[in-house]
């Protein structure tokens, strides 16, 4: 059961106050921002923000303006729409909606949702992509190695050399 006439403090907010002709349900401090954010959110970089060099966070963080180097998270990393990167990405949890230009390695998952781009490596043992995403690299889904390395795209079945000597080819006689 939801309260509307009271606060979060259980007092009980007017509705109407006949010497004010604005009255608001809600005080200025409760108004919700234009983009929500959640609690647990760390940082979030807006439209229009332009970061250069090396960034990282300790907790989940979106970015959604411009941002070149490389960005290491602890936590849920999300490129919003908005976004123009290019950059190294590591993190826990990294979601990609907007452009990202540069390797992407994630401890657990990762996610390209509509209208994401991507130019770059994937590394992380679970891969989600949407209809609508554009993805030019390539994409490793074993354990990962080390923290910012990227598998190499190769099997260790294709680097096994020959050893012996090469077969000698033979023409056949008429």
């Amino acid at each position: 059961m939801a309260w509307f006439d009271r606060s979060p403090g259980g007092r009980k907010i007017p509705t109407e106050d006949p010497h004010r002709s604005d009255f608001s349900l809600v005080g200025p401090e409760e108004k919700a921002s234009p983009e929500p954010l959640r609690e647990e959110s760390v940082a979030y970089l807006y439209k229009g923000s332009r970061v250069t060099g090396q960034l990282t966070f300790h907790g989940p963080a979106t970015i959604n303006g411009t941002v070149e180097g490389e960005v290491l998270c602890h936590g849920v990393l999300t490129i919003g729409e908005e976004a123009e990167v290019r950059a190294k990405l590591s993190a826990a949890v990294v979601v990609i909606r907007g452009k990202v230009e540069g390797d992407v390695t994630a401890k657990e998952k990762v996610e390209l949702e509509a209208p994401a781009r991507l130019l770059g490596n994937i590394a992380a043992p679970r891969l989600i992509i949407t209809e609508g995403v554009a993805f030019d690299g390539h994409c490793s889904m074993g354990a990962v190695r080390g923290k910012g390395e990227v598998p190499s795209p190769l099997r260790p079945s294709s680097e096994k050399t020959f050893d012996g000597e090469a077969p000698k080819v033979t023409e056949l006689e008429k």
